[in-house]
């Protein structure tokens, strides 16, 4: 049996329990931000922090964090596989695993990677590849929504370097979990105008319908006597 037939024989982790994807793929110790900060401080190319540490980021409310996702360039892999070369690196595609071994290409349709120093050890990072053009982002679901690289991202009060809240919520509208909807809930007041103005298009162009929209078009309530 070869690599690929292995990898396929595989069970999808989004199937397993937490329990079962422990003791086939091991445990899960992820970095907090000034860990990443410490790991990525000497990057020649730029990161951003996503997921749900960027939420906690702008609200100051603490939260569970199962993992830590880690934005970077597709077209900076050949670069963050150099700044990483003392992990190993996983490709997470579809709820499979497969290495990411040395001297191999990644597929081009695989956007995931998930990083621990070997296989004894934890995972303690997911990295997410984005692609980009020229100067500016591309959603990576529909390359007609676009923005300038310069202003995907902010530096939080901590001095590091976050997806900005509307960016974070146009990725969660699809997933559609219930963790989704309470940071929506959660970020909905942080988001000043031109934040909702821009979301609720971007969600008109790529989730056309989505309940999320009529909120963020919805007036400012008046202020209370």
């Amino acid at each position: 049996m070869d690599d690929q037939q292995i990898v396929s024989s595989l069970p999808c982790f989004h199937d397993l329990t937490f329990a079962e994807f422990q003791r086939l793929f091991g445990p899960w110790a992820p970095y907090d931000p000034p860990a990443v900060a410490h790991l990525f401080a000497e990057a020649a190319f730029p990161w951003w922090i996503g997921g749900g540490w960027a939420v906690e980021a702008v609200t100051g409310n603490c939260r569970e964090h199962e993992d830590i996702d880690v934005v970077v360039l597709r077209r900076d892999l050949p670069q963050v596989r150099g700044h990483l070369a003392g992990f190993h690196l996983w490709s997470a595609h579809r709820g499979t695993l497969a290495p990411l071994l040395p001297g191999t290409d990644l597929p081009p349709d695989h956007e995931q990677l998930w990083v621990r120093r070997d296989a004894y050890s934890p995972w303690v990072l997911d990295v997410l590849l984005t692609p980009a053009e020229g100067e500016d982002w591309l959603y990576k679901r529909d390359h007609r929504l676009r923005r300038p690289l310069a202003e995907v991202g902010f530096v939080a009060t901590d001095g590091l370097r976050y997806l900005r809240p509307d960016v974070v919520l146009l990725f969660k509208a699809r997933l559609a979990r219930a963790k989704d909807a309470a940071d929506f809930d959660t970020l909905l007041r942080w988001l000043d105008a031109e934040a909702k103005s821009w979301l609720a298009t971007a969600l008109d162009l790529t989730e056309p319908g989505h309940p999320w929209i009529d909120r963020l078009r919805e007036p400012p309530a008046a202020p209370s006597d």
